[in-house]
């Protein structure tokens, strides 16, 4: 009798990590510049429903592990517009993500070029001061 109650507490615990394992799925992928294909790097990448997040490497790499269903996922990085994207992950997935800029680099330029500042020197009392305009 002990042996057949350990054989099936064996066969138990063969089978029960197995199950819960296949209740995760991996999100892989890559984030790039949608305007010059560039990996971009510390992007966010946030899964809404469980608040697992992110962020993308050097190379514009990113990996999240979840659990089955549902994915809904937010892929944000100041500058740029964010994406959201809905995943029904059955099995691990990899998604390439391309961010486009909120602003081209024209118009990047002249909103640069409309912002100056006028600095004068002017003495008072023998000391110099600044005043800013």
């Amino acid at each position: 009798m002990k042996t057949v109650l350990i054989t099936h507490f064996a066969v138990l615990l063969l089978i029960i990590p197995g199950m819960s394992w296949a209740q995760i799925v991996t999100i892989t992928g890559y984030v790039n510049n949608g305007s010059n294909g560039k990996a971009m790097e510390n992007v966010s990448i946030f899964e809404k429903n469980s608040g697992i997040g992110t962020i993308t490497n050097q190379n514009g790499f990113y990996k999240l592990i979840l659990d089955k269903g549902d994915i809904d996922l937010s892929i944000s990085n100041g500058g740029f517009k964010p994406v959201l994207h809905h995943v029904e992950a059955v099995s691990d997935t990899t998604l390439v993500v391309s961010l486009q800029p909120l602003l081209s680099s024209k118009n990047r330029q002249k909103k640069n070029d409309q912002v100056h500042a006028e600095l004068e020197l002017e003495k008072k009392n023998d000391r110099k001061g600044f005043k800013l305009f």
